[in-house]
């Protein structure tokens, strides 16, 4: 292999799992290329929903990467890239060994996990791509090239509910969802809400394994009249899956799949659970349980279903995470590891249809590429649980608040968006969080912090509220994230967060046909104020979102301090010499989604500004003009100069879903020059007018 051949191929004859020692690889490149392994911090992705964190080796420990993983240096700055272009056939991993006494050595590994390859057969190892340098997306778009996965163009959004509402102890789970389903169409209306996700209520006594029967108590108008209320208001129904589980108290059927149990020496390995009992599991290359998936998501199908959340999947990933591991399987040629597990989620794939969104949850993550549309690359951000009783969900409330590192809160979200965010749109949609809650008790700073990890995540959401008593200033926040865009921001302290710190510090930048600006988020979840230093190239101006804070124009960095538990959102863009638009309270992503096109006429002298916002949408376009400007045509705008630089900040209040703006401005007195202005600037537009 030459220093420029970065993969490696091997092939193997005999039943040894394959291990790709780095120390022995990396001896293709010069030595003051690669980071010390005692002094590295290591990417730790571990493949499924535990939380995948840059940690620091240290003696006497072993550190465990799943598929791909990066080391970096911080005293010299040098990364080294290590990833597997392939993964769908053997269990690979990477690790970082230190012994108690001794020298720390990095592998590779192919691990083939016992199985034994016959005499006179060969076995192709999977491909192994290594480099010095920081290659997590340059790896990300081989492994698509390679796998061609088919990526729908958008994410769903929908409800969900559970946060404040107890559809099963407390009210009818119909009464529940049809209410939160006109509340939308009522409260928010022309927002893209097109799924219905009813969880676990469709099931009699939310057993899993009864796929097929409808609970009819919970939703007395039945499967039919229920669907059809729903595509009266434009949904589609979304379920919840645990597709592999199999509840015990089901006899019938537990006894027509016993056959197809997953076994360990011959005894079904079983799932408790402490609100439904035991829960035998499927085993996922056994003809049995192929038949079986294929008859419901077909039947499901049928019934209109076009998005499910796979839960549980853990109970078939083997090695990955490693909680349930067979003796065998059905298909006795097969490799322990992604092959039994990809064998058995294409049967759901091709049964469900390619217009049906996949959604995989508590299971192996990589292994779903060209399978699944998104994975939950987190916990279950921001949901609820039913008031089951003492002992069980979040008793005797329905939702937890005030502790960002509870595995409901923030910081499962921001770790999963920012280990997750190179995967995002390239293998499958990320979804770092999942159910977006912001109505009270929720502290508004929290509200406010969830709202900017949806903004920015580009993935999937549910809505969490009971949207029907949704306070005015709340229901605001979710108009905040819609219209939905695909990029999500990165996290530039991913590699200097080394647990039990956190990724902090988010980047977006954002481009768009009129302008480009970049949006920089601070995350502080800590009880004590936190500083940060934000980059600037040029001259620039920051302003701050949640605040609705100018913040001054410069060329050093500028400083922002979060208070505790809270968040910071600042738009940079450039320093201009003539008015510009600095920002939106419309919208997270301020201008990409409500502004369609800012021009300014320097013959003029006029700002011209076209929007679009949703009905009932009300808030404003914010302007910028530096010192030395004045508005020529004050009418209808709030104007206010800046005490520090001398120049004014234009609020121009938007309150109709569609429009334009017209300002026209003049470089001297409060209305010298106006009379200078072109008849027709003067007559047309030399007043404001929003329409």
């Amino acid at each position: 292999m030459s220093p420029t051949a970065r993969a490696c191929v091997f092939k193997l004859r005999s039943a040894i799992p394959a291990r790709f020692l780095f120390n022995w690889a990396v001896s293709y490149f010069r030595s003051e290329e690669i980071p010390s392994l005692t002094k590295a911090h290591l990417l730790t992705m571990s493949g499924w929903q535990i939380a995948s964190r840059v940690k620091r080796p240290a003696p006497g420990t072993t550190l465990t990467s799943k598929v791909v993983t990066q080391l970096y240096e911080p005293e010299t700055g040098r990364y080294t890239h290590a990833g597997f272009l392939s993964f769908d056939r053997v269990s690979t991993f990477h690790e970082l060994e230190w012994p108690a006494s001794g020298e720390p050595v990095f592998r590779s590994v192919c691990d083939f996990e016992g199985y034994k390859l016959p005499p006179g057969q060969s076995v192709t190892t999977e491909e192994l791509w290594i480099a010095p340098g920081l290659h997590l997306d340059d790896w990300a778009r081989k492994v698509a090239e390679r796998y061609q996965p088919r990526l729908p163009a958008e994410s769903p959004s929908g409800w969900v509910g559970w946060s404040w509402v107890d559809p099963f102890n407390v009210e009818s789970y119909e009464d529940v969802a049809l209410r939160n389903a006109k509340a939308i169409r009522q409260r928010l209306p022309g927002l893209p809400i097109n799924f219905l996700w009813v969880s676990l209520g469709n099931l009699p006594d939310r057993r899993p394994g009864a796929w097929l029967q409808w609970n009819s108590k919970a939703f007395p108008s039945g499967r039919e009249g229920f669907i059809k209320q729903l595509t009266a208001l434009d949904y589609k129904l979304g379920l919840w899956s645990g597709a592999f589980w199999l509840n015990s108290q089901l006899k019938e059927e537990v006894e027509r799949l016993r056959p197809a149990f997953l076994r360990k020496d011959g005894q079904p390995l079983t799932v408790p659970h402490r609100d439904l009992g035991e829960m035998f599991i499927l085993e996922p290359t056994h003809p049995l349980t192929l038949e079986q998936l294929r008859r419901v998501f077909t039947e499901y199908r049928e019934w209109g279903v076009r998005y499910y959340m796979i839960d549980f999947l853990n109970a078939i990933g083997g090695s990955t995470p490693g909680t349930f591991r067979p003796s065998s399987y059905a298909d006795a040629d097969i490799i322990p590891g992604p092959a039994p597990y990809r064998k058995a989620l294409k049967v759901i794939r091709e049964a469900a249809g390619p217009e049906t969104f996949l959604l995989s949850s508590t299971g192996p993550t990589f292994w779903n590429i060209g399978l699944f549309d998104g994975i939950r690359a987190g916990s279950d951000y921001g949901e609820g649980r039913p008031l089951d009783g003492p002992g069980k969900g979040f008793w005797p409330g329905t939702f937890v608040i005030n502790k960002p590192s509870y595995w409901t809160s923030h910081r499962t979200a921001t770790d999963a968006l920012a280990s997750h965010a190179f995967l995002h749109r390239k293998l499958f949609w990320s979804d770092p969080g999942n159910v977006l809650t912001v109505g009270q008790p929720v502290p508004l700073q929290d509200a406010q912090i969830s709202t900017t990890i949806f903004g920015l995540s580009g993935g999937q959401i549910m809505l969490g509220d009971e949207i029907s008593q949704l306070p005015a200033e709340r229901l605001r926040l979710l108009r905040l994230v819609f219209p939905r865009f695909p990029e999500a921001a990165r996290a530039i302290d991913l590699f200097t967060s080394v647990e039990p710190d956190y990724p902090k510090f988010f980047h977006l930048p954002i481009r768009t046909a009129w302008d480009k600006w970049d949006l920089y988020a601070i995350f502080n979840y800590g009880a004590e104020p936190l500083t940060r230093s934000i980059p600037r190239s040029g001259a620039s101006i920051a302003w701050g979102f949640w605040n609705e804070r100018f913040l001054g124009a410069g060329e050093k960095e500028l400083q922002v301090t979060v208070p505790p538990e809270s968040v910071r959102l600042i738009r940079l863009s450039r320093r201009r010499d003539y008015p510009w638009v600095i920002g939106t309270n419309l919208n997270i992503r301020q201008g990409q989604a409500e502004i369609a096109t800012c021009k300014w006429d320097e013959g003029t002298n006029q700002l011209d500004i076209t929007y679009r916002a949703y009905p009932e949408q009300e808030g404003a376009i914010f302007v910028h003009a530096p010192a030395g400007w004045s508005v020529a045509n004050p009418k209808g705008l709030a104007i206010a100069k800046d005490g520090n630089d001398e120049g004014l900040i234009i609020s121009v209040s938007i309150r109709e879903p569609n429009g334009s703006v017209f300002i026209s401005f003049t470089p001297a007195g409060p209305r010298a020059g106006l009379a200078s202005l072109p008849l027709q600037a003067r007559s047309d537009r030399s007043k404001a007018r929003t329409r």
